[in-house]
């Protein structure tokens, strides 16, 4: 295998960073190549890279020309490269507006994308006054229970709630999370009908939250942004008005990535 330079610490996974090498290999010049070849790149045993180049075949990550038996880089890697690269489309443009929800509303601001049936948070900013922090830039989070998640999943086909239900659950978190299909199925057809979604102390007690889905040029909702706080700053007979101001917010995302619904 090729030294390591100086500045880089020793993996912590030695058998992930030799698959990972292995990954680096491919290239736009290389974009194809034979277990020696690879082999001979690392230094590593033909029949670890083997091993390795099987176990990343069988999840989409490399596939293999039946042809000339050499491998390229799968279907699944331009899966992840067009999660980055929305993401980091959509986060671009969803800045600026975050930048003014955080000044009119005085609250934690968080934009979120689904992936794999989680909701994956994208950038979070909160007034500079706020002495805890809520940033959860990266993080993971049940779609069932947080607005982010649940202003996605409203507008989600049945088909589509069920099959992550049935692939992650419904977890309890606190006392007020969802934890029965047929609720959350309600739950998800008022979020669609009013517009927005509400986290009232499901994932975490204490804390509501107001989340408005974020559609992208074809009208796909795969994101959503969330305004959050303690649940004193925002009392339930005021959810509906704040929404309504919030939404405006939600939209002028949207048409900035193409839009050009109501």
């Amino acid at each position: 295998m090729s030294p390591r330079t100086k500045d880089k610490p020793a993996p912590k996974v030695k058998s992930l960073h030799k698959a990972i090498q292995v990954l680096k290999c491919f290239s736009t010049s290389q974009p194809e190549l034979g277990v020696t070849e690879i082999s001979q790149i690392l230094d590593l045993q033909k029949s670890t890279v083997h091993n390795i180049l099987s176990t990343f075949e069988g999840e989409g990550f490399i596939e293999q020309d039946p042809e000339t038996k050499r491998y390229r880089l799968g279907m699944h890697i331009l899966y992840l490269s067009n999660i980055v690269r929305e993401g980091l489309g959509l986060r671009k443009v969803a800045l600026p507006v975050m930048e003014k929800v955080k000044e009119a509303f005085g609250e934690t601001v968080h934009l979120a994308i689904e992936e794999d049936g989680q909701v994956v948070y994208l950038e979070s900013i909160q007034p500079a006054d706020r002495s805890v922090n809520r940033l959860a830039v990266g993080k993971r989070a049940s779609i069932h229970c947080t607005g982010v998640g649940k202003a996605i999943l409203a507008f989600a086909p049945d088909e589509r709630v069920k099959a992550i239900i049935d692939l992650h659950g419904l977890p309890r978190y606190t006392q007020n999370t969802i934890t029965r299909p047929q609720d959350l199925l309600e739950e998800l057809r008022n979020t669609r009908a009013r517009g927005y979604a509400v986290d009232n102390m499901e994932h975490e007690w204490g804390i509501r939250c107001i989340a408005v889905p974020i559609r992208d040029e074809s009208g796909r909702i795969g994101a959503s942004m969330s305004i959050s706080g303690p649940s004193e700053r925002f009392p339930l007979e005021e959810i509906d008005t704040m929404a309504q101001s919030f939404i405006t917010y939600g939209l002028e995302i949207s048409r900035r990535l193409g839009w050009e619904g109501y």
